[in-house]
C-alpha cells in the first residue's frame, strides 16, 4: 500500500497516531520501527537512544529518543511490554531508520504484556492508508514542504 509514494507492507499492524509498525514474531515478541510516514516526519535521523533491556515500557510512552536535524523528540510506544532487544546496529548506523525503516531500521523488540488483546487496536489491509492519510491531515503534514519535520507533530 502507498500513500504519496510512502510504502506500508501487508505484513505489518501500524499505528498512526504513533508513526510506528508493529510485527509479531514467531516467539511472541513484537518488533517495533518507525513507519515511512514517521521517517517522513522527523526528516534525517542522526541518532536513536532506545529503552534500556528488561524495562518496562507502558502504552503511548517513550520507547526511545529520536534525534533529528536540530531536535530530539520521544518515539512512543503503542503497546505495553517489556523491552527484550533494540537494534544495536542504530548505534553506529542510525540513518538504517532513513534507509530502510521496515527492515534493517527497526528499533526494538518488546514482550508484550497482551498482545491479544492490543492488537485489536492497529491497522492492516485496507485501513492502513486512509488512517495515515488522515493522521497527515491533523498534523499539518505537506509531502510537498521540505520543512515538515517531527517539530510539528502534536506532543
Amino acid at each position: 500500500m502507498k500513500l504519496e509514494g510512502m510504502h506500508f507492507p501487508d505484513d505489518r499492524y501500524y499505528a498512526p497516531a504513533h508513526s510506528m509498525w508493529l510485527r509479531e514474531e514467531s516467539n511472541g515478541e513484537i518488533t517495533l520501527g518507525l513507519t515511512a510516514y514517521g521517517v517522513a516526519l522527523f526528516g534525517d535521523i542522526f541518532a536513536f537512544t532506545p529503552k534500556r533491556l528488561g524495562l518496562k515500557i507502558q502504552a503511548d510512552r517513550s520507547l526511545g529518543v529520536v534525534e533529528f536535524a536540530k531536535a530530539a523528540a520521544s518515539a512512543k510506544s503503542p503497546i505495553a511490554g517489556t523491552v527484550v532487544a533494540h537494534n544495536e546496529a542504530l548505534e553506529q548506523r542510525p540513518a538504517l531508520i532513513n534507509r530502510d525503516c521496515y527492515g534493517e531500521g527497526w528499533m526494538i523488540r518488546l514482550r508484550p504484556d497482551d498482545w491479544e488483546t492490543a492488537k485489536q487496536l492497529f491497522l492492516q489491509g485496507d485501513a492502513v492508508v486512509p488512517a495515515f492519510t488522515e493522521q497527515a491531515e491533523q498534523d499539518g503534514f505537506d509531502p510537498n514542504d521540505e520543512s515538515v519535520q517531527a517539530l510539528k507533530l502534536k506532543s
